[in-house]
């Protein structure tokens, strides 16, 4: 109630009226033949008014309150135009001259006439979409980095966070095609530098019934094509100068990025091309010699750093003839890195925490190396059938491969002759504790490893997902209907491969002689190939009346955990409980020799003015995500299973986890130069996936104790957005926005639950507690300076000039509070344990950075520029920490009192255990500086 209250109160401020009104008229024809068109349709964005052409191909509008508007003419045939920026004066007449050209040419794509709008009235979604002129400015260099600028979007360690969800609920597309990685859990596969994106449009709210994964939100990203002209555009900057590496803001990185395009063939074919590298030794001044992966070849080419990324890109755009036309996209990405984030499963064991390896700081030659290769094709095709009717088809298939293993170390050698287990260890000078007593012990390790043991985690899965998608759209010859429909479908086959110790169990040498036979795979292990199928039929009617527009829709989502799980519920011998098989034949339906379930997924959207250029909109939409594939299929092979305690055990009849969103919000145009919005947003999130603990019959006969998974949790998350955006002349632009917003539930991950259980016999089932990733308070602010002629500094103009200065703030990461309970008499070591009755009830201390860029351009005529920059991100040097220390609410400093739990350097005792709590990735990045040129001809 109060988010509703708030949005009056914001349209009283914003909304505005006058007693004298103005006209627009104008003359609307055929640019080829100059011919007058009758039945044009003209509206005036941001109202109820707009009117028809007559037989001459005049119209005339009365009646419109002085202000800026956008005005939008359509007819039949032809391409629809947007003129922004419209100027009524009380008293005056305005008048447009017009001439449209064949929509046959231009493939029904809008032509806009003016500076673009600041907010978009006819948009009954939340979110933006930014163009490649903006994304230039940004100072960004992949996809992630420009969608976390937006407001409700948040880049943590382990991704991206829309609005309160986690970060693989986020759905992500390129070209159409879905570019995520199904089985790392992050929301992310296929990279994208910023060199190569058209555009890429993040939705937070209200999002088309053609997206079917996402619960939290769309990002969706267009690759760029080749223009009219033959273009050259790259990039270089580095943090050095060659005599300052890894030194101060300098980390030894260098990132590059190269783009060319242009026709090949003249209004026919073309191309367009991009590369990417970015290699850096990160901020923890800690790294390997060398990166290997045992699918690495040349490592020292391919990996020189501690994080190597590269991307490359290739698009040819071929006009089969006017209004037929074909694109092949071709997107690859590799990365080579030691952060952990790079293989997780949100939602099963993880919350926000940060990659680096720091157990294995004191030698990371025996860490874990992560190799991450993604190959993304799409076949797309799109083509007006008619004055009314488009059709786009799209095939795309994703390829996915991750590799994970002990630095290049293979899975294990024929024989184990050494001791692979990591440990920390007692080395010289051995300290005793109680000297004098008559027990003596001697003080742990350092809590690092540092015994030449290696990483225990050997993990390789791959993704073959081959795609179809055929959408139509039809817009009715009065224009008040817009209707989109189509179907989308998705073979796939998943590998998944995940090993923990593997040497456990290989055969052992003594002496030059075999003494033991292999007896298992590793101390627990999780291996099966599979190929689900997924698809959805979709339909929405966008119905435009008097300026209400209402969007009518639904998505029809089904899938099919394919043969091994039905294979594996008709097996006796497999273990799967009889519970389980029962609901699997009752819940699914038999279709092309597989078993399929299906889910409504209803979506509404609703705008309509209040006012002039004040716009009010209603979202109401159903969402899915389908689980981690290995909440389905861990452990269901009646052969290959895993005997450790408590193996995972997958469950056939998952079903996907589920939102219901509402949000209400105004959109404002005040003027050409400043727009504003307000937002309130609910979201319901049902059959979050928990873990419970069961006794099932294995291989051998046995009862053995199994982690199941169930859909049983929920969260609920509700907020509120605001933001401005506006812009001083062609120099200044700017816009300040905040929002607020909780997240609670019962449990923050799968583990958690059966953790509460074993704690307490039982899941908090009544009371809700704030989920670690919720951050109530984030506000962000940009400002671009861009200074013509007329702008100086004394007599020197300052065109050529250009400054970027953006901020953000979030609340800190949540965490549960700790009290003193004593003192230890032996150390004299304060006690701190956790209150169990408020968890993750405190917020850490906040978030913040600012970064600054600056830029100056050479111009060479009519042949293109150059620039130099300067950039540097968290210019203040703010430390913001990602691993909170629970009695303090801030990161570790030395000195500080620790939890009871944690190793206290201050407070030695023989009974330490874990690492030390000074791991340098406990902050965020600290300031970070670049020197960098650009060019683009």
């Amino acid at each position: 109630m109060r988010y509703v209250t708030l949005l009056l109160i914001f349209l009283g401020i914003f909304s505005f009226a006058s007693a004298q009104s103005g006209t627009l008229t104008g003359l609307i024809t055929d640019a080829e033949n100059n011919q007058p068109l009758n039945g044009a349709s003209i509206r005036v964005v941001g109202t109820y008014l707009g009117g028809l052409t007559d037989a001459k191909g005049n119209f005339r509008i009365q009646g419109i309150k002085p202000g800026d508007y956008s005005v939008i003419i359509t007819y039949i045939g032809y391409a629809e135009r947007e003129y922004n920026g419209i100027r009524i004066v009380a008293g005056s007449t305005q008048n447009l001259q017009i001439a449209l050209n064949s929509s046959v040419s231009t493939l029904g794509e809008v032509e806009i006439v003016g500076q673009r709008t600041l907010i978009d009235l006819e948009s009954g979604k939340s979110g933006v979409n930014i163009g490649q002129d903006q994304i230039s400015q940004m100072g960004v260099t992949n996809v992630q980095e420009v969608a976390a600028r937006q407001l409700g979007v948040n880049l943590t360690p382990d991704g991206l966070q829309i609005r309160g969800g986690r970060v693989y609920e986020t759905e992500y597309v390129v070209d159409g095609v879905s570019a995520q990685d199904p089985l790392s859990g992050t929301g992310f596969g296929v990279e994208v530098n910023s060199a190569a994106l058209q555009n890429l449009e993040v939705i937070t709210g209200g999002a088309e019934a053609e997206y079917g994964n996402g619960t939290s939100g769309v990002v969706s990203a267009r690759i760029r094509e080749g223009g009219k002209r033959w273009t050259v555009n790259g990039n270089y900057r580095r943090d050095n100068l060659g005599f300052n590496v890894n030194q101060g803001p300098s980390w030894n990185t260098d990132e590059a990025d190269i783009s060319m395009g242009g026709p090949i063939i003249k209004k026919k074919l073309t191309l367009f091309l991009a590369g990417s590298a970015g290699m850096t030794d990160q901020f923890f001044r800690s790294q390997a010699t060398q990166l290997q992966n045992s699918m690495l070849k040349n490592p020292e080419l391919w990996a020189p750093r501690y994080d190597n990324k590269y991307t490359g890109t290739f698009k040819l755009a071929y006009t089969f003839k006017p209004g037929l036309k074909f694109t092949l996209t071709q997107q690859n990405s590799l990365a080579i890195n030691q952060n952990t984030r790079t293989l997780q499963v949100v939602g099963n064991d993880q919350i926000v925490t940060p990659g680096f390896q720091f157990p294995y700081s004191l030698n990371l030659d025996n860490a874990n190396t992560y190799l991450h290769r993604t190959s993304l094709t799409v076949l797309a095709a799109r083509a007006i059938l008619g004055p009314q009717w488009t059709t786009d088809v799209t095939l795309g298939r994703l390829f996915v491969n991750l590799r994970a293993d002990a630095n290049g170390r293979p899975f294990r050698t024929e024989t184990v002759d050494q001791l692979y287990d990591p440990a920390s260890i007692v080395t010289d000078p051995v300290t005793l504790f109680n000297p004098g007593d008559t027990a003596v012990y001697v003080f742990p390790g350092p809590g690092l490893i540092n015994n030449g043991g290696i990483a225990t985690v050997w993990h390789d899965h791959y993704v073959n997902e081959l795609s179809a998608k055929v959408k139509f759209n039809y817009q009715s010859k009065t224009k008040v209907h817009y209707m989109t429909f189509g179907w989308e479908h998705k073979e796939q086959e998943y590998q998944w491969i995940d090993v923990a110790r593997p040497w456990v169990g290989a055969a052992i040498q003594i002496n030059d002689s075999l003494t033991t036979p292999a007896t298992s795979l590793g101390s627990s292990s999780d291996l099966w190939r599979v190929r689900p199928a997924t698809g959805g039929w979709f339909y929405s009617d966008e119905i435009r009346y008097k300026g209400i527009i209402a969007s009518l829709g639904f998505r029809l989502n089904y899938w099919a955990p394919g043969k091994f799980v039905d294979d594996a519920v008709a097996n006796p011998d497999a273990p799967v409980l009889d519970a389980i098989r029962e609901q699997y034949a009752d819940q699914t339906f038999g279709f092309l020799d597989r078993n399929w379930k299906a889910r409504l997924l209803p979506r509404i959207r609703v705008s309509f003015p209040v006012t002039e250029n004040n716009v009010l909109y209603f979202n109401y939409n159903h969402a899915m995500r389908l689980p981690h594939p290995r909440f389905v299929y861990a452990g269901l092979d009646p052969v290959f299973q895993d005997r450790s305690f408590l193996a995972n055990l997958g469950n056939p009849n998952l079903n996907p986890e589920v939102s219901v969103a509402y949000e209400l919000g105004l959109k404002s145009q005040i003027n050409r130069d400043l727009a504003a919005s307000f937002t309130a947003f609910y979201s319901d999130r049902f059959d979050y996936i928990v873990t419970r603990a069961i006794t099932v019959r294995d291989q051998t006969g046995r009862f053995v104790e199994k982690s199941f998974y169930i859909n049983q949790d929920y969260a609920r998350i509700r907020g509120a957005e605001v933001s401005l955006t506006g812009r001083m002349g062609k120099w200044l632009m700017g816009s300040v926005s905040g929002a607020y917003q909780i997240a609670t539930g019962k449990s923050n991950t799968a583990a958690e639950s059966a953790l509460q259980i074993r704690q307490n016999g039982f899941v908090n089932a009544t009371k809700e507690q704030y989920l670690a990733w919720d951050r109530p308070f984030e506000f962000k602010g940009l400002l671009i300076f861009t200074p013509d002629s007329t702008i100086h500094i004394g007599r020197m103009p300052l065109r050529g000039f250009r400054a970027t200065l953006s901020a953000n703030y979030n609340s800190g990461l949540r965490y549960t509070p700790y009290n003193l309970v004593g003192v230890n008499d032996q150390t004299g070591r304060p006690e701190y344990e956790p209150i169990e009755t408020q968890p993750y009830a405190k917020v850490g201390k906040a978030w913040f950075w600012l970064d600054f860029r600056l830029s100056r351009d050479f111009f060479f005529g009519k042949y293109g520029r150059a620039s130099v920059f300067f950039e540097v991100k968290n210019l203040t040097d703010y430390k913001s920490p990602a691993i909170i220390n629970p009695v303090t609410g801030k990161g570790y400093e030395n000195g500080d009192p620790v939890p009871l739990a944690w190793r206290d350097p201050y407070y030695p005792d023989p009974q330490d255990r874990g690492t030390p709590p000074n791991n340098p990735a406990r902050y965020l990045a600290p300031r970070h500086m670049f020197f960098g040129v650009q060019f683009a001809f």
